[in-house]
């Protein structure tokens, strides 16, 4: 909400002290330009001082790392399976020999979102014809 509000303020506030505002006898773009600038060196300030107030926890492993030894350990106990080994639901279930059922159902659920994210390419190259 505070990004869409500056955001605002600024498409409104920008033109003002640009065109009403005078420098030098002329337009004050350096103050159209200086007050967001100076505004967000107040937000770097806020964020650098109250980092102390957030809770850091240290990494643990490498989540992507782990999702594609999952995903290729699953390809490759698929590939090598003869046809008379039992049928699976997804193809990632052949990976439940070595990696937990949570990390796998996981995994599902991002493939199932990465799939919307397929016309994406099309679209930003459509978009940026303009």
């Amino acid at each position: 909400m505070s990004i869409n509000a500056g955001s605002v303020l600024s498409t409104l506030i920008t033109p003002v002290l640009r065109g009403d505002v005078q420098c030098f006898g002329s337009d004050c773009y350096a103050l159209a330009f200086g007050v967001p600038a100076a505004l967000m060196v107040v937000a770097l300030a806020v964020f650098i001082f109250g980092s102390g107030m957030y809770k850091k926890n240290p990494p643990q492993g490498n989540v992507l790392g782990e999702v594609c030894k999952c995903i290729g350990f699953a390809i490759k106990n698929r590939w090598n399976s003869s046809k008379s080994d039992l049928k699976r639901k997804h193809w990632l279930d052949w990976a439940e020999d070595k990696y937990p059922e949570r990390l796998i159902q996981e995994i599902k659920m991002v493939l199932r979102v990465l799939v919307l994210y397929i016309p994406l390419p099309m679209f930003w190259a459509l978009f940026d014809q303009q």
